[in-house]
């Protein structure tokens, strides 16, 4: 059986806090409520076998681990998940032990790799787990402490509180667990908004209580360039927004480390040719001018602008480019870096004579083929810095001859661009020819409407349902990202844009393909909602109903509590 007996779900219902209600009473709620306790994402195997209870203190509990090296990894994450288990004003540390009670007193984590502490997380790290639950005590096996973050995780999420408040966990549970997945993102855009350093660490915190392992950092765009850079300090000063808003080598590395504790990949992503009018502000002179009617700087609104996407027949912009994405490479400890090298306009190009020109003498016949000479150079660039390249899918339609290794994401669909095909058909294409895919064009979360369905829109992709490819293709799906593009979105909303919207697309990224009813899954989508609540995350109602004595603006609220939040607000 893959999640809690029914007979658990009757015995202890009496124990659940929060509630959903229907929309209307003509519209009664679908599905199977869930027995508390229920973990998001849904584990690949769970089996409850027993009707009783355990009960924890924070006094008396203990952490214990296997491991024979000193890892910082475990040794913050075992603080962070006391406060994670026994949250700041919710729990009771003054409630007395009872000796009709039983307790449980020890979490043990046994870690194969007992003589390892890693370094950074990567594209192969083994994060399965297994997890067991008796009288005695919990125990986590794992390979590996990637695998012992996320079953950490998963047993902070088979805690509740009972209608006593006491903090208790159904006894004799047995659970298995492994990624769908390698690859399950987040993509967040802090050029056309920036978002604070706290902010960002609290949104690495959520993503690795849904198991997420990798933050696409979308850092620069048109609108602003608020990344410090140490060889071309002007590229900041003239690309910024103000002081305020620049993420200094020191944040970045701080993101970075807060990151690697969480067990998340930081993919940095500096997108060109196009997207780069804040970069151009320092150097004009490797930005296209459009002409019009034979004169220069010559804007068609809606067509092109005065000057736009970098001109590929000045050769001077590569030693600059490879010199930027050199920091790139010094900073990031990733294995990739992402190159965009989306939404490339051509009809600024088509338009610049001096360019047409350097076309005849190539005896390049489209700007496709111009397209291709830029990303060549910058994909051998990014060789010869030792990293390897994502891109977007747009440089693959483009007929570019990609290396092997490029990861391609795909982001077009006929529901985002009417006149393109669906994505699945550009899945299918991408690994019938041999490359790895990330999928996001379904999970762009930066689109809006109204009411829950939209979580259930998302909840409801099934990456293969289309899947026209072998078993050795299959395998070139590496897994999906979702994006927020901030146009509309800042550090002040981006919790409630997030959660739980994103919560849905990460089960469907680590869950087995039949967990996928979402009639059942709102109903631990609700009390997932509320898990975050009690860690500081702002994060939206999934239906109408309650959490509790803890949400935003109630007396113990752990929104602005000091543990779940990184030196904002400032506490005086």
């Amino acid at each position: 059986m893959h999640k809690l007996s029914v007979i658990l779900g009757l015995v202890f219902l009496s124990f659940v806090k929060a509630k959903l209600f229907y929309i209307e009473v003509k519209y009664p709620l679908l599905g199977k409520e869930s027995p508390p306790g229920s973990p998001w994402p849904m584990p690949h195997f769970i089996n409850g076998t027993s009707d009783r209870v355990l009960f924890l203190r924070k006094k008396n509990f203990q952490i214990k681990i296997n491991l024979e090296v000193e890892c910082d990894i475990i040794t913050e994450n075992v603080k962070h998940y006391r406060n994670v288990i026994f949250p700041p004003k919710i729990y009771n540390p003054q409630r007395k032990r009872l000796r009709e009670l039983k307790y449980l007193n020890v979490l043990r984590i046994n870690i194969a790799q007992s003589d390892k502490c890693p370094g950074y997380p990567n594209s192969n790290m083994n994060e399965s787990y297994n997890l067991t639950v008796s009288s005695l005590e919990a125990v986590i096996n794992s390979e590996s402490v990637w695998g012992a973050l996320r079953g950490l995780e998963t047993f902070s999420q088979l805690t509740y509180f009972d209608n006593q408040q006491r903090l208790a966990i159904n006894d004799s549970t047995v659970l298995i667990d492994k990624p769908r997945f390698v690859y399950r993102g987040l993509l967040v855009d802090t050029a056309r908004h920036f978002i604070p350093v706290p902010i960002l660490k609290k949104q690495i915190d959520a993503m690795a209580y849904h198991k997420l392992n990798v933050l696409h950092w979308h850092i620069v765009d048109d609108q602003s360039f608020p990344f410090e850079l140490k060889k071309y300090p002007n590229v900041t000063e003239k690309g910024k927004y103000t002081d305020a808003h620049v993420y200094s080598q020191v944040d970045v590395k701080g993101i970075i480390e807060h990151a690697r504790l969480r067990g998340i990949r930081v993919i940095p992503e500096f997108d060109t040719p196009g997207h780069v009018e804040s970069f151009g502000r320092a150097f004009p002179e490797f930005i296209t001018v459009c002409w019009k009617d034979g004169k220069p700087y010559q804007p068609i609104f809606g067509v092109q602008g005065a000057a736009e996407i970098i001109n590929p027949t000045n050769e001077n912009v590569y030693p600059v480019l490879r010199d930027i994405l050199a920091e790139f490479r010094d900073l990031f400890p990733d294995e990739y870096i992402h190159l965009g090298n989306d939404e490339v306009y051509y009809e600024c190009w088509k338009s610049n004579p001096d360019i047409a020109n350097w076309m005849e003498k190539m005896n390049f016949s489209d700007y496709h083929h111009l397209q291709a000479y830029y990303s060549s150079k910058l994909l051998k660039i990014v060789q010869d810095l030792g990293k390897k390249s994502t891109v977007w899918q747009d440089v693959y339609d483009n007929g570019v001859d990609l290396q092997k290794g490029t990861q391609i994401q795909i982001w077009k669909d006929s529901s985002i661009l009417p006149d393109h095909g669906t994505w699945s058909d550009y899945l299918n294409k991408v690994t019938s020819d041999g490359y790895a895919a990330i999928l996001s064009s379904p999970w762009y979360i930066n689109f809006i409407s109204y009411g829950y369905q939209e979580w259930y829109k998302f909840y409801t992709v099934e990456p293969f349902a289309n899947f026209t490819g072998n078993e050795e293709q299959a395998k070139l799906l590496i897994g999906g990202e979702a994006a927020i593009w901030s146009e509309y979105v800042d550090g002040g909303n981006l919790d409630s844009r997030l959660w739980p919207r994103l919560s849905a697309i990460a089960e469907r990224l680590w869950s087995p393909a039949h967990v996928n009813d979402p009639e059942d899954a709102k109903f631990r989508l609700d009390e997932q909602r509320c898990r975050l609540l009690r860690r500081g995350i702002v994060a939206a109602p999934v239906l109408n109903g309650y959490c509790g004595n803890y949400e935003y603006g109630m007396a113990k609220s752990n929104i602005f509590d000091p543990v779940f939040n990184y030196g904002w607000p400032v506490v005086h």
